[in-house]
């Protein structure tokens, strides 16, 4: 404050009294003038040029999901790696065969130690340690099937077993897209097994939207590949009774409906059939399609011959429905009583 009084003083002389500004000489009295004069003129400049220190501070939300966005890259990047494994590498046994898992348990390490280091500074945020067990679990438990994968992989790396595996424990984990890749890595070794193709359909029926989502297809697109999967595994194994009861109740499922299709997979199914419970199953189900026709006395006749223990209750339910059904025709045909 002294400086600032000071100042205007010492210039006002210096304009007024020539005699005494010509005995001023450039040195340290000069420059603490100059000094003087312009902190008295600019004081906003300094002010100005000091950072806020405070203002520029990531607040704890704003860490804690940037933590969150660097777990979902790690499970992402899983996925990457997983999906540019080559399914035929012919330098497979020249490679560490962990190399996957390795990538992985190292990320696992990195983005842990990232929300305990959060933790310790925040120890009372709300859902970090929560985080931090869902993420240290789903990618310990990825790790855990990668690793039975990779061992398999390294013991038959011709095989695709290891791969169909794997996407049946992608798919149990919830890793849905990953398990379609894998689905699809065993096929490419496998096209000619019937049962891989049945497998994949299973899969894209059963998560379909994920399918639907993924390939871009509408329902009724997804449900013409899931039926064309069945269809190839069929023609593999055209005398397999089980894939084609597998491939038969596809259509309770498909939509728009297709009763004509189903109802000659289990005409089908019934001809493959090789002992009596295979044979009253399929009679079940002829049964359920002759009463969604109309055809009441026809589901009877497949009943009828029905003996097997477990599907008794179905049997007496259908009976019980063909009974309603031909009350309820009866009353539709007779006529009513006319008014007096």
């Amino acid at each position: 404050m002294a400086l600032r009084l000071y100042a205007p003083k010492l210039f006002m002389n210096c304009l007024f009294a020539p005699a005494a500004s010509a005995r001023l000489r450039f040195g340290k009295h000069a420059l603490a003038l100059s000094t003087a004069l312009l902190c008295w003129l600019t004081p906003h400049r300094a002010a100005a040029a000091v950072p806020d220190v405070a203002t520029s501070k990531p607040t704890a939300e704003a860490e804690f999901a940037a933590l969150q966005a660097r777990g979902e890259r790690a499970r992402l990047d899983m996925s990457r790696w997983l999906l540019e494994t080559d399914a035929h590498d012919n330098h497979l046994a020249e490679k560490a065969p962990n190399l996957l898992s390795t990538r992985m348990e190292r990320r696992l390490v990195t983005v842990s130690a990232g929300y305990r280091e959060f933790i310790g500074r925040y120890p009372l945020h709300a859902g970090a340690a929560d985080q931090l067990k869902v993420f240290c679990d789903n990618i310990t438990e990825d790790l855990g099937t990668i690793r039975r994968w990779e061992e398999a992989r390294a013991e038959n790396p011709d095989c695709p077993v290891p791969w169909n595996d794997l996407a049946h424990e992608l798919a149990h984990n919830g890793r849905i897209l990953d398990a379609f890749a894998c689905f699809e890595k065993t096929l490419s070794f496998a096209s000619d097994e019937a049962v891989y193709h049945f497998d994949y359909a299973t899969a894209l029926l059963l998560y379909r939207g994920n399918a639907m989502s993924h390939y871009k297809l509408t329902e009724r697109e997804l449900f013409d590949r899931v039926l064309l999967l069945y269809r190839q595994g069929m023609k593999l194994a055209p005398q397999s009774y089980p894939l084609a009861a597998d491939f038969a109740r596809t259509y309770y499922v498909v939509r728009p409906a297709r009763p004509a299709a189903g109802l000659a997979a289990w005409e089908n199914a019934f001809k493959l059939a090789t002992d009596d419970p295979q044979r009253d199953e399929a009679r079940i189900h002829l049964a359920r399609y002759a009463i969604h026709a109309g055809h009441l006395n026809l589901a009877r006749i497949h009943l009828e011959p029905v003996t097997e223990t477990g599907l008794e209750p179905v049997k007496l339910s259908l009976l019980r429905r063909i009974d309603d059904s031909g009350k309820a025709r009866n009353a539709a045909l007779t006529p009513a009583p006319a008014k007096r």
